[in-house]
């Protein structure tokens, strides 16, 4: 009969950055914990819903085409 192995985390917790203001809307950030990468959370073009990235000037472009075309989805991050 084996022994249960106790498996333990080796990653380090993600870090909550400052939230950046773009054109009134808030685009959370956090660095990643095992990654050390910069994600951005900003609302997706084709339905509003949450989504992450490492570039920011995707979220950007992306919450400017809500502000033109999708005004109503955009209210729910402001």
């Amino acid at each position: 009969m084996s022994k249960d192995k106790k498996l333990t985390y080796k990653g380090k917790p993600s870090e909550i950055l400052e939230p950046i203001e773009f054109e009134g809307v808030s685009i959370k950030s956090l660095k990643h914990g095992n990654t050390n990468q910069i994600l951005f959370r900003y609302p997706r073009k084709e339905d509003g819903e949450p989504c992450w990235t490492t570039d920011i000037d995707k979220a950007k472009s992306n919450i400017l085409y809500l502000k033109q075309y999708r005004k109503n989805i955009l209210k729910l991050y402001t």
